[in-house]
């Protein structure tokens, strides 16, 4: 059944090649891309019985998903099909076991080749996006960066047995030496799941800990643009940094079923560096070899890993791979001083604070100065300065003007660049507030890099503005997926879980969160809102006070004097919002937070104000203005509604707000 293209079952016509659902009256049904695969791939198979396992891995391949995904999109789509909770129609339920699609499925219009059960991309424009100057009216014209290069496509080739036995014996030796004569047989898989530890060092008393995550991070965007390999981000293999890695723990932690693991050893001029792919089931290497290079090569050294590991998995993936792309085609530097300087503000900038801010764009700006061809730094230095929105109360212009300077420059030098196109994507949402350009950035990233995990989570906010839950949970978990060790995007869920209701689902990623970075002050705030809403309030508020002792932001403290005043302690929230209005006259405060707290002491003529306010200075959390429940009083106010026409929200679907 899979070479066919139209299935009919029931009262509906399932339609592959238009990827749609058409009833017997040839009306149409909308159903989001993952319920699509999900539909095709039960009529796919009527009448088997098809486990919760093989359905997870069916429709979600390469993803880690919860099975509460799979039983709502069972619900979903029996609603679709008019079945009631319990199915029997189309969709049967197999306690402790799984479920069977019942219906009898009529195949019509047999293709030539098969094709996948998953729906690709929305089609966008095959033209590079470009940020235009800003006017001044509204709406006028993640995280994932890499290293060494983002990697915008591969050569598709077919590598069979012949093709392996072409690349061990033909390849430039760049004085290394190979083991492992001979690849084991691989089962063809739609996708394989990979992470790149970072290397560890081969003597303790030379670490180069910058290198070392480096290289792993180059690889990493060496790797990420292979068709059908889902590579784990720099993110979530940087806990396992260090001598005592133990690269098949890593890999189970990480859920992966390859791992390269290596050494290195940079002294002076010269750098030593091994590296090698195991198989996370038996820890047997299917490849490994041993650089020994002058410095100045390490970008070499990178590209024959990169190339090493991608033929090697070839048999295991559902396409062929071409040679790896050079770090200067793809928006990286040969510069080692750039490097160097790039890889210092990759690291000293995580945190947020805003003296590491600083930091980070005072680093990135003199690798431009070495080479301002560097596009990979370009796009950089419009993360770090988006850093300061969430974690400092950046002011919108002085945030997006540098930072979409920046992302024309790299643009200008690599079109293609996936993580470059999911920066104009947030510049679009977050400060244009023009949902459709953001949409097309974020998609058309994705199609570049199925890989850039900032593209789902950007796109995964977008939706669940919007009232789009299934494709925002897809593309949050697909976020989560590719960088699972990110307490950031484990903590966004969390949020949105929340929001929706789902709040044992919320706390296990809130749990996840406070191992990973129990300093976090999302995390802190996320489950500080947990517990008020169970009932909890000494805690809830124990864990808020937390987050506003973690942050430089304001948005912690407007939350909770906000629920102070839900819990009828107006003095203290009172306080609080004469300590930010005391604070606004000395630096920028973000609108919304003002504005939060003059709605919840039932003063809204003053938090309209602030609105006004912040859609003038395009205060990022007014993309969430029709979300957010901190204005759940002054939702019928004509002048919330002006504010809601003006940022075209008005005929939007009721969607989730972040933390």
């Amino acid at each position: 059944m899979a070479n066919s293209d139209k299935y009919e079952f029931g009262d509906f016509v399932l339609e592959r090649s238009q990827r749609r659902l058409v009833r017997g009256d040839g009306s149409l049904i909308e159903l989001s891309p993952r319920l699509f695969a999900a539909l095709l791939f039960f009529v796919e198979r009527p009448g088997e019985l098809l486990t919760k396992e093989v359905l997870l891995h069916g429709i979600w391949p390469g993803l880690v998903v919860e099975e509460n995904n799979l039983n709502q999109a069972v619900a979903a789509l029996r609603r679709t099909l008019g079945e009631d909770a319990h199915g029997s129609v189309y969709i049967q339920t197999v306690p402790r076991h799984g479920f069977r699609f019942v219906q009898q499925v009529v195949v019509r219009d047999a293709l030539a080749v098969a094709t996948t059960a998953l729906p690709p991309p929305a089609e966008v424009s095959p033209n590079a996006p470009t940020l235009e100057p800003r006017a001044s009216g509204v709406g006028s014209g993640r995280r994932r960066t890499v290293l060494g290069a983002t990697v915008a496509g591969a050569v598709a080739v077919s590598l069979g047995a012949a093709g392996w036995l072409t690349f061990r014996n033909g390849l430039p030796a760049m004085a290394t030496t190979d083991s492992a004569p001979a690849p084991p047989s691989l089962p063809p898989a739609t996708t394989t799941t990979l992470a790149v530890l970072p290397f560890k060092p081969l003597a303790a008393e030379s670490r180069d800990e910058l290198l070392e995550l480096g290289m792993a991070d180059s690889l990493i965007s060496r790797l990420s643009g292979v068709s059908g390999l889902v590579v784990r981000s720099i993110g979530s293999v940087r806990p396992y940094a260090g001598a005592d890695q133990d690269p098949l723990r890593a890999a189970r932690e990480l859920d992966v079923a390859w791992v390269v693991d290596g050494t290195l050893q940079r002294q002076g001029a010269t750098l030593r560096a091994t590296a090698r792919l195991l198989n996370a089931t038996d820890g047997i290497a299917l490849w490994s070899g041993s650089f020994d290079e002058r410095y100045t090569s390490v970008f070499e050294v990178q590209d024959q890993i990169s190339s090493r590991v991608m033929h090697a998995l070839a048999p295991a993936l559902a396409k062929g791979m071409g040679r790896p792309a050079e770090p200067a085609e793809l928006g990286g530097t040969h510069n080692t001083d750039a490097y160097e300087l790039y890889l210092a503000a990759r690291w000293r900038s995580q945190g947020g604070r805003a003296a590491e801010v600083e930091k980070g764009i005072a680093l990135l700006n003199q690798a431009l100065g070495i080479d301002p061809a560097y596009a990979l730094a370009w796009v950089e230095l419009a993360q770090v300065y988006r850093r300061k929105l969430w974690n400092a109360d950046g002011l919108g212009a002085d945030v997006f003007e540098p930072g979409d300077a920046a992302l024309r420059r790299a643009m200008e030098l690599v079109p293609d660049m996936a993580a470059g196109h999911a920066g104009i994507g947030f510049s679009h949402f977050w400060y244009g507030f023009d949902w459709t350009k953001a949409e097309q950035s974020f998609r058309r990233a994705l199609m570049l890099n199925s890989n850039t995990a900032t593209a789902h989570w950007g796109l995964a906010g977008l939706m669940m503005s919007q009232g789009r839950f299934d494709d925002g949970f897809d593309n949050i978990q697909a976020a989560r997926s590719l960088d699972p060790m990110s307490p950031v995007f484990n903590t966004v869920e969390a949020g949105y879980l929340l929001g929706a209701g789902r709040r044992d689902e919320a706390r296990t990623r809130l749990n996840h969160s406070l191992v990973l970075a129990p300093d976090l002050w999302l995390t802190q705030l996320g489950y500080g809102l947990l517990e008020l809403a169970e009932a909890r309030p000494a805690q809830g508020l124990a864990a808020l006070r937390r987050a506003v002792g973690l942050s430089d932001a304001t948005r912690p403290r407007a939350v909770l004097g906000v629920e102070l005043v839900r819990l009828g302690q107006h003095d203290e929230a009172i306080e609080i919002q004469r300590q930010l209005i005391a604070d606004s006259k000395v630096r920028f405060i973000l609108p919304t937070s003002l504005a939060s707290l003059h709605a919840a002491l039932g003063e809204p003529q003053q938090a309209l104000g602030a609105l006004e306010h912040g859609l003038e200075v395009r205060d990022v959390r007014m993309a969430y203005l029709k979300d957010d429940d901190h204005w759940a009083s002054l939702r019928s106010e004509a002048r919330f509604l002006a504010l809601l026409k003006t940022l075209r929200l008005d005929g939007v679907k009721a969607g989730l707000a972040p933390l």
